[in-house]
């Protein structure tokens, strides 16, 4: 997976000043990735060392400017370019840019006053690789991320640089196992995915051969952050079980894109459960996990979930995992019957999760 990255932080000496700020958490990635170098302001046409710059942010119209006013907005708008063009050319779905910076800024600008005062925003360049799909953050973010998933997951690749299940860690929960399905997992995926109270709840029809199974668990749940659902083994070593075994799969939770939404730090929950296993509170034990997983370890800024109007059994779950309801998405999509249906629209913030998280455990 290449891997966009602020020269500066690769240790080029490319800023304002001349100077670098390489980053420990990116330089690890060196002997497993291709790290892509990018200094948007360089590319820009801008030298080393340079006049610092600032996004003036009491205005809606984008203007970049020294301390005197002198306007450096071409500039930064061409470097911007510059830098997407090269991104998309080397295959990188994620940045990790230089924090505060008026071009690789994530979440936090200076305001333009040169006073040293940070207002919410994006650098020109973050702006544009956002726009352009390119998931972005600065290297406090990415560092976090990969402290929790190590912290979590010892040895283990960090979730944040998958790009397929089987880089993704495998979770568990008090009853559960959630790890990436395989080709041994597609007969217990069939025995579910074909009964006809499960899959339609959820926007898809019933599988009628072992070949829809096959096609869900090789194409379908092979993206990234895709767990097939597993009920831990109760019995001992006495029984002839070792403790902490798994029996077959009786569902699958991802976090996957929201087709809603044009949001690269958001991603929408999605889910499914034998019915053999409903009313145990097995679901909602997942989702509370993979909730975790997407805030801590991927960073995300907002999860997305949607249930179907008539949908009792999701929207007890989706309330209890502290969702926010938003509204009702009229006419969404076609269900397996063919009809045009409605459903409920749900978010979390990173934000409301962790106050969630402070309130459980006070």
């Amino acid at each position: 997976m290449p891997i966009a990255v602020s020269a500066c932080l690769l240790g080029e000496p490319c800023r304002f000043d001349g100077e670098s700020r390489p980053c420990e958490a990116v330089l690890r990635l060196r002997a497993t990735h291709e790290l892509v170098g990018v200094c948007p302001e360089t590319l820009g046409g801008l030298p080393v060392p340079r006049t610092p710059r600032e996004i003036v942010a009491t205005e809606r119209a984008l203007r970049v400017v020294d301390a005197d006013g002198g306007d450096a907005t071409d500039a930064f708008l061409a470097g911007a370019a510059k830098t997407t063009e090269l991104v998309r050319e080397r295959g990188c779905t994620l940045a990790v840019l230089k924090a505060k910076s008026p071009s690789c800024g994530n979440g936090f600008v200076y305001d333009g006053t040169f006073s040293g005062a940070l207002v919410p925003g994006y650098g020109v360049a973050a702006r544009a690789l956002r726009e352009a799909g390119v998931r972005v953050v600065d290297e406090a973010q990415f560092a976090a991320c990969l402290k929790a998933g190590e912290a979590r997951h010892p040895g283990c690749a960090p979730a944040v640089l998958a790009t397929t299940s089987a880089e993704c860690p495998s979770l568990g929960t008090e009853r559960l196992v959630l790890r990436p399905l395989t080709s041994d997992d597609i007969d217990d995926v069939f025995a579910y995915c074909s009964d006809p109270a499960v899959g339609p709840d959820a926007g898809w029809a019933p599988h009628r051969t072992r070949e829809d199974a096959r096609m869900f668990v090789e194409v379908i749940a092979s993206g990234p952050h895709v767990f097939g659902i597993f009920e831990k083994v109760s019995a001992g070593e006495d029984a002839g079980v070792s403790v902490g075994a798994e029996g077959p799969c009786i569902g699958s939770i991802g976090l996957i894109r929201d087709p809603q939404r044009r949001n690269v730090d958001c991603l929408m929950l999605g889910y499914a459960l034998a019915r053999s296993a409903w009313g145990r509170g097995y679901m909602t034990e997942a989702v509370r996990e993979v909730l975790r997983y997407g805030f801590e370890e991927l960073g995300l800024g907002m999860v997305t979930c949607t249930h179907y109007v008539f949908n009792d059994r999701s929207r007890r779950v989706i309330e209890k995992s502290g969702f926010v309801h938003e509204g009702t998405l009229h006419g969404m999509e076609a269900t397996p019957d063919g009809l045009m249906r409605d459903a409920e629209a749900y978010y979390l913030t990173r934000e409301r999760w962790s106050r969630l998280q402070g309130a459980v455990g006070a």
